[in-house]
């Protein structure tokens, strides 16, 4: 056990992966999907890879990021943040940095 953390062993994980969900933009007035398998686009249109799943905030019960599943696939995964979307086009997902920018956003950690 690590110093300075409580383990309860019924205690629901904090994040949530999902398949999908409904999130708001900023710019939209309804409610847009976003789902695993949507292509992921930064600013000037390059594709930086798919959404690999939807983070839920168990304890807001609230889509925070999405995690970020690179091409070709591998075991890192980056979060991504709803306020760097940009649009939500059909079945692409249109990010508001670069791709050079990309390496600089988080891993995610899943919990244990």
């Amino acid at each position: 056990m690590q110093k300075g953390k409580t383990i309860w062993p019924d205690a629901a994980p904090i994040q949530k992966l999902l398949i999908s969900g409904f999130i708001t933009l900023a710019q939209e007035c309804a409610p847009v999907s976003l789902q695993r398998g949507m292509s992921v686009l930064a600013q000037e249109g390059v594709i930086v890879g798919a959404v690999a799943a939807v983070v839920l905030n168990s304890g807001r019960q609230e889509i925070t990021h999405f995690l970020l599943g690179q091409v070709p696939p591998t075991a890192v995964y980056r979060l991504i943040p709803l306020s760097l979307i940009d649009r939500i086009d059909g079945d692409m997902v249109w990010l508001r940095i670069p791709s050079e920018k990309i390496s600089d956003l988080p891993l995610h950690q899943p919990d244990c």
